[in-house]
């Protein structure tokens, strides 16, 4: 699957996240994958009520698109 066409530094977050990991992320100030990638997978997984298979959607959104979390 190619990615989509966003600007970059502004590619959504994926639709199949679930309402209260979605909120959990907003008021962490997270609104891209981008800031997903620098949040890192050990911040994101600390984050309370983060669950292994919204992590799971984060990373698979994250390969689709070519990026990667940052290294901690």
């Amino acid at each position: 699957m190619t990615p989509k066409s966003v600007q970059p530094g502004r590619t959504p977050l994926p639709r199949g996240i679930a309402s209260p990991a979605r909120r959990l992320l907003a008021h962490s100030g997270v609104e891209t994958l981008e800031q997903v990638a620098q949040l890192g997978l050990r911040q994101l997984a600390a984050l309370p009520g983060m669950c292994a298979r919204t992590l799971a959607q984060l990373q698979d959104a994250l390969d689709e698109h070519g990026l990667e979390f940052q290294s901690a």
